[in-house]
């Protein structure tokens, strides 16, 4: 029972909570009156509170923040996943510096970053050896498992937006989340996925900057929802095979250092 409650129930519990954070602030912004350009950035910072505050107290799991030791090995074992995310980075970037600057731009920067921040330490630096105490040995099973609840978290999203985009962004998750948590835990640096994640996420910055308010570009048909899905499930399959070879021989620290 003790190793459950440290582990599984440990895990699931904060699943639960990270939801119930974000529900809760976008309940406070309606109840306040406060703009909806607070609603994001306020979620974030709440469940980042509110994850750091269970890890403190509850969980008590080592983060591992960064090191520069060996940073040419951390950097090469990034290529994979920085190669995806520049492929699907540049575009976006392109378009970003093509549309003229405002000054809402640095504050949707700093929202892309913490939204990097707040996901990466919840599912990266918490969740994964929570899931570890209870999977001793069994490196890539927790990473499957991280990245599917990572990935499944994004079902909330359906609350606003078509199906049809949430599908294939479930998909997506899991993918990036797969690589990010082998960087992770092959690395011991959680910068790198955080980096790594922001910049994926920056073509929200675009999007806030012309349609704050708008959800109905996050809407595709069934057809391109269906191939943007495979696609993507190709890419998770290829992801679990790179870090499959990436986390060999490796086990997640779960406890703190006395």
């Amino acid at each position: 029972m003790k190793t459950f409650k440290r582990g599984w129930g440990a895990a699931v519990l904060l699943f639960i909570l990270v939801p119930v954070m974000m529900f809760a602030a976008a309940w406070f912004v309606k109840l306040t009156g406060l703009s909806s350009q607070v609603s994001g950035p306020l979620q974030d910072g709440i469940v980042l509170l509110g994850a750091w505050t269970y890890n403190r107290f509850f969980a008590k799991v080592p983060i591992h923040w960064g090191h520069v030791h060996h940073l040419g090995d951390q950097l090469r074992l990034a290529v994979p996943a920085l190669i995806l995310v520049g492929l699907l980075a540049t575009a976006k970037l392109v378009q970003l510096f093509q549309t003229p600057f405002q000054p809402l731009m640095i504050f949707y920067l700093c929202y892309v970053i913490l939204i990097g921040l707040t996901e990466e330490f919840v599912f990266r630096g918490v969740l994964i050896p929570l899931l570890a105490r209870s999977l001793p040995g069994k490196t890539l099973t927790v990473i499957i498992l991280d990245s599917a609840l990572f990935g499944g978290l994004h079902l909330i999203n359906t609350t606003q937006i078509s199906w049809t985009y949430v599908l294939p962004q479930i998909l997506f998750a899991m993918a990036l989340g797969t690589f990010f948590a082998g960087l992770y835990v092959s690395t011991n640096n959680l910068m790198l996925p955080i980096i790594l994640h922001a910049v994926t996420d920056v073509s929200l910055i675009t999007q806030l900057i012309n349609h704050p308010t708008n959800w109905n570009n996050f809407n595709i048909s069934t057809s391109a929802s269906m191939a943007v899905s495979a696609f993507y499930f190709i890419i998770l399959v290829i992801a679990i095979l790179v870090v499959k070879n990436q986390v060999r021989g490796i086990t997640i620290q779960t406890e703190l250092k006395s």
